[in-house]
């Protein structure tokens, strides 16, 4: 939870300047961009208008969809308390930290369809059994919700119904933002310390915890064929600067380090079956094997706050409201 709530007052506070309008390939969306995603042919923008600082109990915000194509807005509609999202089918699920529950959007109108209520099935304090939603995944057959207090719930497609929930370390989950990858017949989970969880969804079970020494993991992507993951290096039980990437070995269950990065946060995507890396704020764009981890390209380019790849080109967003494509 303290996670969520720092991230969301890190974005909203931050005054770094984004780039000119009106050139080319430049997406006004207003508000403050908190999640940037590509999903069924759109760029995808969750924005806090207001109430962004603080907690961000009554924040409210927009999704919005662009065409990437032609770099403009083709559909916009409120949210409240937008959180962590996802796209399945033909619908778009986005988690409400604050009220326990996960939403389903329609594609089309934007709007609520259907809300699911989460509990964890234990007791996280003796009053206290919460689910606080930190992030969401879909499949093919199921939506699934992860929560830090140490469990993974799925759901159907419709979010009529909890089908199961499954134990998972307390205070161990990754990023909200890339800590859960669902896909191929399985969902991945990065678990801090505690590694990689790889869970069957279709037998609802943890089949492997893929853990490196010295690695904690926090962010994981499907890419290529390949599962990697991003971690942070320890040393001495500390986290240090030192960002890496391992890559999954899936018939053995096990995992290697294949690209040691510069210190600093890192924004990952994939795109055209490659991996590209940019830091927050900074300028330069790496693009990198996933299948060997070597760095392939660097380049040039002014990087906001998220990376997404939609219709052949990389997008990100920037704290003053725009989208900007990278050339």
């Amino acid at each position: 939870m303290v996670r969520a709530v720092l991230a969301l007052a890190a974005v909203a506070c931050c005054l770094a300047a984004g780039p000119v309008r009106g050139e080319r390939g430049l997406v006004d969306v207003g508000g403050t961009p908190q999640t940037l995603f590509a999903g069924q042919g759109s760029l995808w923008v969750l924005t806090c208008d207001r109430g962004c600082t603080g907690e961000g109990r009554h924040a409210e915000g927009r999704l919005v969809r662009i065409d990437p194509r032609s770099a403009r807005v083709v559909a916009s509609g409120s949210l409240s308390r937008p959180g962590t999202a996802a796209i399945g089918g033909k619908s778009l699920y986005v988690t409400d930290f604050w009220r326990d529950t996960v939403r389903r959007i329609d594609l089309r109108s934007l709007r609520v369809v259907r809300a699911l209520r989460l509990r964890l099935p234990f007791r996280f304090s003796p009053r206290d059994n919460a689910f606080v939603p930190e992030a969401v995944a879909a499949g093919r057959h199921a939506v699934w919700v992860v929560t830090d207090r140490g469990a993974l719930a799925r759901a159907d497609l419709q979010l009529k119904r909890v089908v199961a929930t499954l134990r998972l370390p307390a205070d161990a989950f990754g990023d909200p933002e890339g800590g859960m990858a669902a896909g191929d017949g399985t969902v991945w989970l990065a678990e801090s310390l505690a590694g990689v969880y790889r869970v069957d969804p279709r037998r609802n079970r943890i089949i492997a915890r893929i853990r490196l020494p010295r690695f904690d993991a926090t962010e994981v992507i499907r890419c290529g064929g390949n599962v990697l993951v991003l971690g942070v290096r320890t040393s001495g039980g500390a986290l240090t600067a030192r960002y890496e990437l391992a890559r999954i070995d899936l018939p053995r269950n096990s995992a290697r380090i294949v690209s040691r990065l510069r210190a600093g946060p890192v924004e990952m995507t994939c795109g055209a079956e490659f991996v590209w890396l940019g830091r927050p704020q900074g300028s330069t764009l790496e693009r990198i094997d996933p299948g060997s981890g070597r760095l392939l390209e660097r380049r040039r380019a002014r990087i906001g706050t998220d990376l997404a790849f939609a219709a052949g080109h990389l997008w990100t967003t920037f704290p003053d409201g725009t989208v900007r494509q990278l050339r």
